[in-house]
């Protein structure tokens, strides 16, 4: 039988909702695609610092992410 638990806070739990202030969004036919990420709203030359600032420090998704793109211009 299951048990019900509680546990109890020291302190009232607050959510605290980023809002849309790094929010887009773009409408494509019928398809509606969010992006939440301060990315979209900088210029070219701010995002071309952070991935190579991201790059510098390892990050493994963007590697990942980079690597698939790779293989999409690969030619059999």
């Amino acid at each position: 039988m299951l048990e019900s638990r509680v546990v109890q806070l020291d302190h009232q739990h607050t959510d605290v909702s980023r809002g849309n202030s790094d929010m887009k969004e773009f409408k494509f036919g019928n398809t509606t695609v969010v992006i939440h990420s301060p990315l979209v709203h900088m210029n070219t030359d701010e995002k071309k610092k952070w991935f190579q600032d991201e790059v510098e420090k390892g990050n493994k998704v963007l590697k990942q992410i980079v690597a698939a793109v790779g293989e999409c211009y690969r030619i059999p």
